[in-house]
């Protein structure tokens, strides 16, 4: 007999991450769980051989593996403390042993092609030109730039993320690039003497373009190879070390997670003109699927040994794929993905892939394949325990808008409630990321909780081609929130749901389009749950980490005095048309949407004598549905699911006692 999701189930969850291919097809695979009782996430490396899959570390706290050119050596970052330490262990048993000393912010460890060194990312000490300046003893902050903040990292302190070479031998560390810019991942040059990477150089601060640099790993001179264009990222030498290749685009200021493709790119070792490989692709590399059992997906631009063509992953119709584009005629083929399955992260070794992948009603596991696709295996059964849960299987509907563009919606119906079902719609983020076949955990909860969940990819969602994606610059709130309707009467004609009993919710932009609906067609909905929301567009602009973001995208600029197309644009401007109650979730370590975007629109309804209430999260940022603190996550889906039952069940008017949204399912 099985039972329905609950909330708590989330701590159960284990979900696999970082796989790397060793050069004798073994693979290595990070996977992380939560620790209820301590409030906190762990991670430990796990190994697939031919004798099966085992825990390969011993530590709690281990992520990242690298396996050495050699196979003879696995490298990892282990947490300690607050800070993280390269470690690096022989594959064939024995210990751990630490290299360097501890750092912060340590992350994409590359082997050099001789074995001898490792580069990585790490915070180095502030320079002398840095931007701001803390003092250790107050907490007091000197600021003179506006990259002071980001959601990943939080309040900056003057120090930024360097290039550093790690001699494993002898544990001594080098770092490589200095100065008042933070530097991607890096590539090593087939000789080892040059390190390729990604970075914002020379450019202003409110920039998204970036370009492709090598540097000198035993001088540390530095020389670009790109033209500042446009975005950049995930360089990677070719085996000949003639090429450069990167994903990217050349059209100026749209930076990562934007409306624009980025496609395969070539340039010289030397510098000089790039070459877009696939120009006429009308899919865009990367991966744009938003899932809650694990943060965005990984870059990946490899090499294959023949230098013939690259591997990367792509996002087509909601789904991601690995890829191989040839360098010649630009051609791509699909080597990973689909059926009914999304790719989460992949590495490529020598005659063998190895790949993460979820599908609706499996959070991760870890497959490997040959170099074309074939011979596909799944090595990992990771959560055995949710053959006692009832998983719902989403069905695909094509709806189109009025004007015949065809969109995208999944639908889950619940097993264990009788129609006329209540229903609830979501809305991604990004804006242009993008639903797809991958384990939501949220969805799944919903639909055992007795509610019918509709959720699919409205205009301005990656993965459709590029006027699909960019149909809602400067249109936000227009043509957008026309298609959120189209899916939901889609929705309403395909399940026997009822019309009177229905959410909207989402978060991020997903939570702009709620709280935009719940005021642009109030007679729609019985209640909605907006979280982490753009909902006042004038002060997101000067307290978001990149508020310019949204001047870009929607065509108007403070900086033009455009306040009244700014205000028109955000929800707050609907707050008098709310007829039906609305829950505000936000985090207080949130900057990409500032905490104050929720605290305006619960205080616009309160004072109007609206139903709103609101629940604020310490310590996690943006992304908390996804990887905030364990305790938080469960939170919000209890108060998620008791929201809803208070609303679409027997609405039985507003709860009196203080919270009752957190009390257990």
């Amino acid at each position: 007999m099985t039972r329905a999701l609950v909330p708590d189930d989330l701590l159960r969850l284990r979900v696999a991450q970082s796989p790397t291919v060793c050069s004798d097809g073994r693979i290595a695979f990070a996977v992380q769980e939560s620790d209820g009782e301590h409030d906190e996430r762990l991670s430990s490396i796990w190994l697939a051989d031919t004798s099966g899959v085992r825990r390969f570390t011993a530590g709690d706290k281990d992520a990242a593996p690298r396996f050495a050119p050699d196979g003879a050596a696995l490298a990892f970052v282990r947490a300690e403390g607050e800070h993280g330490r390269i470690h690096v262990l022989p594959v064939a048993g024995g210990e751990a042993q630490a290299v360097g000393e501890p750092r912060d912010g340590i992350s994409a460890l590359r082997w050099s092609p001789d074995g001898r060194r490792l580069a990585f990312v790490a915070k180095a000490e502030a320079a002398p030109e840095a931007g701001v300046f803390r003092d250790e003893r107050s907490g007091a902050r000197h600021i003179r730039t506006l990259l002071y903040k980001s959601d990943e990292e939080g309040l900056s302190d003057g120090r930024r993320r360097h290039l550093f070479v790690a001699d494993v031998a002898r544990g001594s560390v080098e770092q490589i690039t200095r100065g008042e810019f933070d530097a991607g991942a890096p590539c090593w040059s087939p000789d080892g003497r040059e390190l390729t990477f990604s970075a914002q150089i020379d450019l202003p601060e409110t920039s998204f373009r970036s370009d492709v640099w090598v540097v000198d790993v035993a001088a540390g001179t530095l020389r670009k190879l790109t033209q500042s264009l446009g975005w950049t990222s995930s360089p990677a030498f070719s085996h000949d070390g003639r090429w450069v290749a990167y994903a990217g685009h050349e059209h100026g200021e749209d930076g990562p997670g934007g409306a624009r493709n980025l496609h395969l790119y070539l340039v010289p070792r030397e510098g000089g003109v790039s070459r877009c490989v696939d120009a006429q692709a009308f899919d865009g590399l990367g991966d744009h699927v938003i899932t809650d059992t694990r943060g965005h997906g990984n870059d990946l631009i490899v090499w294959s040994e023949d230098d013939s063509a690259v591997f990367s992953t792509a996002t087509i119709e909601g789904a991601t794929y690995l890829v191989r584009i040839g360098v010649r005629d630009g051609a791509w083929t699909r080597v990973a993905g689909g059926a009914g399955r999304t790719i989460l992260a992949a590495d490529v070794g020598h005659d063998r892939i190895a790949f993460v992948a979820s599908d609706p009603r499996t959070p991760s596991e870890v497959y490997c394949s040959g170099l074309d696709g074939g011979s596909e295996r799944q090595l990992t059964d990771l959560n055995p325990w949710l053959a006692e849960v009832e998983l719902a299987e989403p069905e695909r509907v094509r709806p189109a808008h009025r004007d015949g563009t065809v969109l995208d919606l999944w639908l889950l119906r619940p097993a264990r409630a009788a129609a006329p079902y209540p229903l609830v719609f979501e809305v991604h983020g990004g804006p242009h990321a993008s639903f797809g076949p991958g384990f939501f955990f949220e969805f799944q909860m919903l639909a055992g909780q007795g509610y019918a969940v509709a959720y699919g990819n409205i205009r301005g969602s990656q993965s459709y081609g590029e006027p699909f994606a960019r149909a809602i610059v400067g249109r936000w709130g227009t043509l957008d929130a026309e298609d959120a309707l189209t899916l939901l009467d889609a929705a309403l004609e395909r399940l026997p749901a009822d019309p009177a009993r229905v959410a909207v919710a989402g978060g991020s932009y997903g939570g702009f389009m709620t709280s935009l609906l719940m005021g642009k067609a109030p007679e729609r909905f019985a209640c909605g749950i907006s979280m982490r929301a753009v909902n006042a567009m004038i002060s997101m602009i000067g307290t978001s980490d990149f508020g310019w973001f949204i001047e870009q995208e929607l065509e108007a600029s403070l900086l033009d005095a455009e306040i009244e197309r700014l205000y028109a644009a955000s929800p707050i401007s609907l707050a008098h048309a709310y007829r039906s109650p609305l829950l505000i979730l936000h985090s207080e370590r949130d900057y990409r949407c500032p905490l104050g975007q929720g605290e305006e629109l619960f205080h616009l309804l309160r004072r109007l004598g609206k139903p709103v209430e609101m629940v604020r999260f310490e310590r996690d940022a943006h992304g908390l549905s996804r990887d905030g603190h364990p305790r938080n996550r469960v939170l919000r889906l209890r108060a998620i699911a008791n929201w809803l039952a208070q609303w679409l069940r027997e609405p039985r008017g507003p709860a009196r006692e203080a919270g009752w949204l957190f009390a257990p399912l």
